[in-house]
């Protein structure tokens, strides 16, 4: 009975040594933060109207992606939009990749950011990639956990105006 108690207790120690390790994250490489794409943010139901998404990928094209869904392809169609939490691994934080019809120019146009030189050094949990429209131009922005100093000025949605936001597209 000895025995098993000093065996119980080393098991708990271990497995306390390794929390501590670890950071406190769960497979320590991965990372819980949002991602959103959306037409309106800027322009309300004007942009919805001037912008068709044609296709989009967030993450790793060949694994772990936010993309439009098989079911949408298979019908020569995309998803207008996407909102997810996701706990991607870091090392699927490639692309951001967007492909979208402009209605009054009738131009296709095509973006792919390198997220590892793009995503700020820091960018980790409750951390959020947001994509939308201004006049059919893509903009995307990281929002930080950080509250913006009153001295910046607001950047990026509305509904995150208070938050430390950095725009990634256009430079």
């Amino acid at each position: 009975m000895n025995d098993l108690f000093r065996y119980i207790l080393l098991g708990a120690f271990m497995l306390t040594l390794n929390a501590c390790t670890t950071n406190g994250t769960l497979h320590n490489d991965r990372i819980y933060h949002s991602f959103e794409l959306n037409r309106g943010e800027f322009d309300g139901k004007a942009g919805v109207e001037r912008v068709q998404i044609l296709d989009f990928i967030y993450g790793n094209p060949d694994g772990y992606a936010a993309r439009n869904p098989p079911e949408y392809r298979a019908r020569g169609e995309c998803a207008q939009g996407d909102s997810s939490h996701v706990n991607m691994p870091r090392k699927d934080l490639k692309i951001l990749y967007v492909k979208w019809l402009d209605k009054v120019t009738g131009k296709v146009n095509e973006v792919t950011l390198d997220l590892p030189k793009k995503l700020p050094k820091d960018f980790g949990e409750n951390h959020e990639v947001f994509a939308s429209f201004k006049q059919g131009q893509l903009y995307a922005y990281v929002i930080t956990p950080e509250r913006r100093l009153k001295t910046e000025p607001p950047n990026g949605p509305k509904a995150s105006d208070y938050l430390k936001t950095i725009t990634i597209y256009p430079e």
